[in-house]
C-alpha cells in the first residue's frame, strides 16, 4: 500500500484528522511552526520513513481580494520566500535565497495531484501578517511552505500542500475561525488522500 505522510505545523491542526476515520490511512507528524523547523523535520521524516507521498496541511490567511472565504481549502502550487531580505531606509529589499537572483525566490511543485481544490500561490513569512515582504502574486500566506517545498523538491519526493483559510491577512486574531478551518481541513485531507491513492 502507498505510504503517505501528513505533516501539520501543530497538533491542534492535526487533531481533528487524527480523531476521524481517515486518520488511519496516513502517518501523521508535526513539522513545527516556521520554514526552518518545518524543513528540518520534513527532512528527518523523509529519511526515517521514506514515504511514497508527503503532504503538508494547515491553516492559512488569505488576501481579501482573491475571493476566498474562511473555511475554503486550497492547493498550494507555488511558495514564495516572501520576507527574505533587508530593510534599507525603511524599504524592504528582497535578497536571493539561492545567492544569485531574487527572481528565483519561489518554489514550484512539479507533482501531479488530483485537482480537487483551487490552486493558489502562497507567501511564506516568518511573522503572520507582516508588512515586510516582497511583492508577489500570492493569494494566501503561511509560515512553513517554502521550507517544505525546498526540501521535498531537492529530494525528489512527490508532495503537496493543502491549506484551509482561517482568516484574512491583517485582521484581528479574535476574528479568525481556527476551529472551523481545522475541522474542514481534516475532511478535505481525508478526501485528498483517498484521491491520491486512486490517482497513483
Amino acid at each position: 500500500m502507498m505510504r503517505i505522510v501528513v505533516m501539520y505545523p501543530t497538533w491542534g491542526e492535526a487533531r481533528p484528522f487524527m480523531l476521524g476515520s481517515a486518520g488511519g490511512t496516513a502517518e501523521v507528524w508535526r513539522c513545527g511552526i516556521g520554514a526552518v523547523e518545518c524543513a528540518a523535520r520534513t527532512a528527518g521524516v523523509l529519511a526515517a520513513r521514506r514515504p511514497d507521498f508527503i503532504l503538508l496541511a494547515g491553516i492559512a490567511g488569505a488576501h481579501p481580494s482573491v475571493g476566498l472565504a474562511k473555511g475554503d481549502t486550497v492547493m498550494v502550487s507555488r511558495e514564495y520566500a516572501a520576507d527574505v531580505g533587508t530593510l534599507r531606509e525603511g524599504r524592504f529589499i528582497p535578497l536571493p535565497v539561492d545567492g544569485n537572483d531574487v527572481k528565483n525566490n519561489f518554489y514550484d511543485n512539479p507533482t501531479s495531484v488530483p485537482p480537487l481544490f483551487r490552486s493558489v500561490a502562497s507567501d511564506t513569512v516568518a511573522v503572520a501578517g507582516t508588512p515586510v515582504r516582497a511583492e508577489s502574486a500570492a493569494g494566501i500566506e503561511n509560515m512553513e511552505g517554502a521550507g517544505f517545498f525546498a526540501v521535498c523538491g531537492a529530494l525528489g519526493v512527490p508532495f503537496a500542500e493543502l491549506r484551509c483559510i482561517s482568516n484574512y491577512i491583517g485582521e484581528e486574531r479574535g476574528r479568525w475561525r481556527i476551529a472551523e478551518a481545522v475541522g474542514r481541513l481534516a475532511e478535505d485531507v481525508g478526501r485528498f488522500i483517498d484521491a491520491v491513492r486512486e490517482w497513483s
